[in-house]
């Protein structure tokens, strides 16, 4: 082989070299964008689906509270760590009531994601909760019914 052809040759090397690391690169990127930005949404979801699920879980028990308790207008459970009893009025239907605000019955039965971020309006016998200008869920006092959005 002649000089000029090994060179060549040493050329076209250095550009499939330089090509692989620039794959490397770009794969790499899309690696990181995956598991740095899509992860956190996800995690992020899992934790509202959580927190619904304790609200729910929390509006059943106030129910049978209320029925073991002979249907009183006010039903009394004991906060996660046990130290103080928090009040829940509650309605004709047996769910825990919306009178005193939704903010207040999310901060009486709901957990994980703090009343700051929370934005919540009540419309008639409803609930409706908010994250960042976003319908998260309804909650429907007359059923006891809570749907996602």
């Amino acid at each position: 082989m002649t000089k000029a052809a090994v060179d060549e040759r040493k050329g076209i090397q250095r550009l499939q070299n330089v090509l692989v690391v620039l794959l490397l690169l770009v794969l790499s990127a899309v690696a990181a964008r995956i598991l740095l930005v899509n992860e956190p949404q996800k995690w992020r979801q899992t934790e509202l689906d959580i927190a619904v699920s304790r609200f729910i879980d929390s509006l059943w028990l106030t129910r049978t509270e209320w029925m073991r308790q002979g249907k009183p207008a006010k039903v009394t459970l004991l906060s996660d760590s046990k130290q103080q009893q928090i009040p829940i009025l509650m309605n004709e239907y047996g769910w825990p009531s919306v009178k005193q605000g939704c903010l207040q019955l999310w901060q009486q039965l709901g957990s994980e994601v703090p009343a700051s971020v929370l934005q919540a309006e009540k419309e008639k016998d409803s609930c409706h909760y908010k994250i960042e200008q976003s319908l998260w869920f309804v909650y429907n006092s007359k059923q006891g019914k809570v749907v996602q959005e």
